[in-house]
């Protein structure tokens, strides 16, 4: 069980600092991370709608529409109705979101790269092909039922609990 115990400990260690250097190093201004994970999710996609979004963003609508709402206030993201199904809107980037993205990636794209370059030269194709391995299993976990582990409490979906904006 020490083997995979250690792995949890540095999967959490190296989940929160990863969060940490795009928090400090990235994300500034008015966008938050999770608002920046939804620019960049919107990049690749000419139909984004609110439900796409939430789908592909692992997060709940509410948490998606306020994130949304709160990038198309800023002027970061514009609206309009499909053509071909009125009921349907339509999420874009702007010109500004546009820019914002741009500088926000090269600055993760920097951040991370300052990592690598930390990392001992005659280690890091090891430590890369580790990191491919590792994805592709954390990729094919699947979501085991909470009540496995920690069951809720009344009313509490568990599932749902790491869409906080």
């Amino acid at each position: 069980m020490g083997n995979k115990t250690e792995l949890g400990k540095i999967l959490l260690s190296v989940a929160r600092s990863v969060e940490r250097v795009q928090r400090e190093q990235v994300c500034c201004g008015d966008l938050t991370l999770q608002q920046f994970d939804t620019l960049k999710r919107m990049a690749t996609n000419e139909r984004n709608t609110l439900g796409t979004i939430a789908q592909d963003l692992e997060i709940d609508l509410s948490t998606a529409s306020r994130n949304l709402t709160r990038l198309e206030k800023q002027g970061y993201v514009s609206k309009l109705r499909d053509e071909s199904d009125a009921r349907t809107v339509i999420l874009r980037l702007t010109k500004k979101g546009q820019r914002a993205l741009s500088t926000l990636s090269c600055d993760e794209r920097d951040a991370f790269a300052a990592v690598y370059d930390r990392l001992p030269a005659a280690k890091r194709a090891a430590v890369l092909e580790g990191l491919a391995v590792l994805s592709d299993a954390l990729e094919g976990v699947q979501d085991r039922s909470a009540a496995e582990c920690c069951p809720p409490t009344a009313g509490q979906d568990v599932r749902r609990s790491r869409g906080v904006s």
